[in-house]
């Protein structure tokens, strides 16, 4: 009922806020290209300082919120145009021509047409958070930090404190069921789905934009987008020089200093930029430190029709593991939920740099290419206990010619994993009477080098340990991805909007070179995705869509064969290629036990949109076949044992609603009601009697998810309060009590202030205090392991920033 108290208390206040709110001056006017006196429509209209404005209708219009009396700058901007402010001395109503001209300066579109939801013409459902707000909120935090609290997301630390490994969830579906892109180039990890925020350290301060849409969601390539989709568009480089340097201090003793540079536009046609960080932190759980560097390259050329970006990003990390959790009995103690089972030896060593080539040519005023070229590295390694195997894991029995007897108490593993990729996305856009025609492809190419040995470990065998000791296992990887797409957005009338689109993907696994038991096998996957969908604008308030879209995912590679545990001795259950056998009892390396998910997505949605209030409602089905979920048990990395699902079902209703209720201060929310249930799955628990779990709820997803934001900004202060609630989540399928989340809600607050009024021009004081009520809760489990939050914690920054 908790939650339910909390929805009321949403509604209630947005109903007040539209009571409350009184009318002022209006400002309202027209968006215009200088070169054609053409309407520009999606340009967005800022007041300066505040966090209010509007974009422009199909005929270019726009009308602000109501404003008491005052002087204002209105800033007008669009992609391919130059920025312009205007300042107005409102006493009375006032309607604005503004005309933009156009500039060479309009950035590389590249991942704008291909992965960018737009309003009132994409039938999905999506938000968007721009720059304005992503600056207000980041101080340290990573980016699942960040977008947590979009409708139907959350996040979890294993850390505790939003630093190191995070993971984010949309709708319930972890995120190796969300596609991350970042310039539209992919980020999963091809072999293991997943997206190591980690490897991205203090990336959120070069973010112009981060889009997160909501289901099967607008992009055409990469990752299947299952749960959605993140897309993440850094930062344009300016024309205009600019030096920033800043430092901040935090609790348990973090620290983030940063210096960066701009070079303004040199020759008329070139940018260099230029950042480099460093954040350091103990942790909130014991021995969960981190000490990141990172970085943050780029050269721009700006041409009449052609545009370039490279950029160049990354940082090597090093940091404590922490993933393992904690029983659900010690959240109450202030010092066991601090537990970290892992020691201090326990600690990673990584580096992933990527290279992106971005760029783009306009053929005519119709016709654009975007291509994108990209190659991620990532390399390193992380020790961790080895104290538990036996000589048969580590294989150093007579049959490979030493005689351990058994495996000492301080023995430490060194993993360690080599990743590359590289990749090529073009991508042909025609803008033709009717509408927009898209066409383009997707080819990457991933090779990986894994392997594992004792790094330390007292009284071992000569050559079994250290920097040049035995490797018990070794293994490549590799994936091909191929796919081909189109789309077309086709205006059947000037409010009705039809988009279709087709993919076809070819992806193929391969793991080859195996040492001691050489299981070299290639599984291929082909997938055909559909989606058409459909937007009408009934009027310029009111907007409804509906979308049909069917989403293919192949297992990890994990799921076919785990070739690291494959020394794993027969009484501990062996590992196995998960594979169909032949009648000779060789494996059938064509015929994978583990088989691809297979999602049919339906989303219906309505729109309303006025002077001061903004809200959608949207339903969605998803009709879900061979779901690969949590069987029950952890891996070794704390990580659930997942198996398919013949059939689950995922509905819910979301809805998201913006009141202006002042022109200082804005009330913002969003909800979602949910269910998630097993529709056909059974397990084996003894081995022989299957456990039947029909009807149950899926573990990992909470039924309900809300968020309240009240936000004050105005005249260089943003201040704002966040109401987060999250509801139960069991952390297995059996619906037991004991394995559970608890529902929880936390209060977090955020303070931006630009000191400029008090005469300190180019100073920005900064803070955020995360949960303010000094709360204890638990904010992820994995069946009996649970992750805890941090209670109240602090960081305060002071930026400098110098402008020419």
């Amino acid at each position: 009922m908790k939650f339910y108290r909390f929805f009321a208390l949403l509604i209630l206040l947005m109903f007040a806020a539209t009571a409350i709110a009184q009318s002022k001056l209006t400002i309202t006017g027209r968006v215009s290209s200088a070169d054609s006196n053409e309407s520009l429509a999606g340009a967005n209209v800022l007041i300066e300082g505040t966090s209010l404005g509007a974009q422009t209708n199909s005929d270019g219009r726009f009308r602000l919120p109501a404003l008491p009396p005052g002087s204002y700058r209105i800033t007008a901007s669009f992609i391919g145009y130059s920025q312009k402010t205007v300042r107005v001395d409102l006493r009375q109503n006032q309607q604005l021509d503004i005309v933009l001209s156009q500039t060479v300066l309009s950035g590389p579109m590249v991942t704008v047409v291909a992965t960018q939801a737009r309003e009132r013409v994409s039938p999905v459902t999506f938000t968007s958070l721009q720059k304005q707000d992503i600056e207000a909120r980041y101080t340290v935090q990573d980016i699942p930090e960040i977008v947590a609290d979009m409708p139907s997301t959350t996040f979890y630390s294993e850390g505790g404190h939003g630093l190191g490994y995070n993971y984010l969830s949309i709708r319930g579906f972890g995120q190796r069921r969300i596609s991350v892109l970042i310039n539209g180039v992919p980020q999963n990890d091809p072999e293991d789905h997943n997206v190591y925020w980690v490897d991205f350290p203090d990336l959120t301060a070069n973010v112009q934009s981060i889009q997160v849409q909501r289901g099967a969601g607008n992009a055409f390539y990469g990752p299947a987008a299952i749960g959605g989709s993140i897309n993440i568009q850094t930062n344009y480089f300016s024309p205009n020089r600019q030096f920033k340097a800043s430092f901040g201090r935090g609790a348990f003793n973090t620290e983030k200093a940063s210096l960066s540079y701009n070079t303004g536009l040199l020759a008329d046609r070139f940018v260099l930029y230029g950042r480099v960080s460093n954040l350091k932190t103990d942790g909130y759980r014991q021995n969960a430190w981190i000490d990141f560097r990172s970085y943050f390259a780029g050269l721009a050329y700006y041409g009449a029709r052609s545009n370039v970006r490279l950029q160049f990003y990354g940082g090597p990390i090093k940091d404590g593991l922490a993933y393992l959790g904690v029983p659900k009995s010690y959240n109450d103690n202030d010092s066991l939920r601090r537990t970290n089972f892992l020691s201090a030896r326990e600690r990673e060593n990584f580096n992933q740099p990527h290279f992106e080539l971005l760029h783009e040519i306009k053929f005519s005023t119709k016709v654009r290419l975007n291509t994108s070229a990209f190659f991620i590295r990532g390399y390193g390694f992380f020790d961790y206990d080895g104290s538990w195997g036996t000589p048969e894991y580590y294989r150093l029995t007579p049959d490979f010619g030493f005689a351990a007897s058994e495996i000492p108490a301080d023995a430490l593993i060194r993993a360690y994993v080599d990743n590359r990729q590289v990749g090529w996305l073009p991508q042909l856009t025609w803008q033709h009477g009717k509408g927009e025609l898209v066409v383009g492809a997707e080819l990457r190419r991933h090779r990986s080098l894994h392997w594992g040995r004792l790094q330390e470990g007292s009284n071992l065998p000569a050559g079994v340990a250290g920097d040049d000791g035995r490797r018990y296992y070794e293994y490549r990887g590799g994936k091909d991805i191929a796919s081909l797409y189109m789309r077309e957005v086709f205006n059947l009338r000037s409010n009705l909007i039809v988009s279709a689109d087709v993919q076809y993907a070819y992806k193929r696994y391969k793991l080859y070179d195996e040492a001691f038991l050489q299981t070299d096998f290639a599984v291929p996957y082909h997938f055909l995705n559909p989606r058409l969908g459909v937007n009408l604008n009934v009027s310029e308030s009111i907007n409804l869509y509906g979308n049909l879209s069917r989403t293919s995912r192949e297992p990890r590679l994990k799921n076919l064969y785990d070739a690291a545990e494959a020394s794993t001795p027969a009484d501990w259950g062996a590992v196995l290629p998960q594979f169909d056998l032949n009648p000779d009892g060789s494996f059938n390396f064509e015929t994978p036990l583990v088989k691809p998910e297979k999602l049919n997505n339906i989303e219906l949605g309505f729109g309303y949109r006025s002077e001061r209030f903004s809200g959608s409602m949207n339903g969605y089905y998803m009709d879900f076949r061979d779901e690969i979920i949590r069987k029950g048990g952890l891996d070794r990395f704390g990580q659930p044992i997942t198996g398919n699902a013949e059939q689950t079902l995922h509905a819910g209703l979301e809805l998201t609603g913006r009141w202006q209720l002042l022109p200082q201060l804005a009330l913002s929310g969003n909800a979602l009601i949910s269910k998630n249930e097993l529709k056909s799955y059974s397990v084996f628990e003894d081995g022989t009697t299957p456990t039947v779990l029909d009807g149950n709820t899926i573990a990992g997803f909470p039924n309900t998810l809300a968020n309240l934001r009240l936000t004050y900004a105005w005249q260089g202060v943003y201040a704002s309060l966040l109401l987060k609630h999250v509801g139960k989540q069991y952390t297995d399928n059996f619906e037991n009590d004991e394995n559970s989340v608890d529902a929880y809600q936390v209060v977090n607050f955020s303070l931006r202030y630009d000191l400029e009024r008090l005469g300190l021009r180019g100073l920005i004081l900064q803070a955020s205090l995360n949960n303010v009520l000094n709360k204890k809760y638990l904010a992820h489990g994995e069946g009996s392991d649970f992750f805890p939050a941090a209670t109240r914690n602090g960081f305060v920054s002071l930026q400098y920033a110098l402008d020419r």
